[in-house]
């Protein structure tokens, strides 16, 4: 916080923080906040704010029925998959690893 007021008088130390540019009027003597000033926020008006729900719930739900459609397709996928790995082993010759030879 930055100190805008004179030190090593009795008048309350007034400092600004350079995060949030509020202003805080502190007691010397007793290290007090005497008094908090916060920078006004910019007004948002309430339509643009429901259009902004409405487009997050729009994602939120186009993102969770891809999932599920991923998710349905998954059997399928994982069927593929193994047939596919069938047809690598049928065709190699060799043999798996065995258990005891992993040690």
């Amino acid at each position: 916080m930055a100190e805008t007021s004179t030190p090593g008088s009795d008048e309350p130390l007034e400092l600004k923080c350079p995060c949030c540019s509020s202003v805080l009027i502190i007691d010397r003597t007793t290290g007090d906040i005497l008094h908090e000033e916060r920078p006004k926020r910019s007004e948002v008006s309430w339509d643009y704010a429901l259009k902004a729900g409405k487009d997050k719930q729009a994602e939120a739900e186009a993102l969770f029925s891809e999932g599920m459609d991923r998710e349905q397709r998954a059997d399928q996928i994982l069927e593929k998959k193994f047939k596919e790995a069938l047809k690598r082993a049928d065709k190699s010759d060799t043999p798996p690893p065995r258990i005891f030879d992993l040690d």
